[in-house]
């Protein structure tokens, strides 16, 4: 039987990233340059505009097998003022 909630995704997972910067000083966020970790960046980034925790500190490795697109989007990220 489902069980369906009054709920959207958007909303637990703004609720999540929240919870994540009220119990750690230090928020770090590893980023590909892909759909997923991009998608995390952004409802980061909104949670730390909120909770006045800017810069918000990304990680990139490259493993220097990047596509130069994906390395030319990641450049444009941290090229981005609220990014450290």
């Amino acid at each position: 039987m489902k069980m369906y909630l009054n709920e959207n995704v958007w909303d637990k997972a703004i609720e999540r990233i929240e919870y994540i910067f009220d119990e750690f000083d230090e928020i770090i966020v590893s980023f590909s340059g892909g759909k997923d970790s991009t998608v995390i960046f952004n409802l980061a980034l909104i949670v730390a505009k909120k909770k006045n925790r800017l810069p918000l500190k990304v990680l990139f490795v490259d493993q220097e097998a990047e596509w130069r697109n994906v390395i030319e989007y990641t450049r444009n990220v941290m090229s981005m003022p609220e990014v450290e």
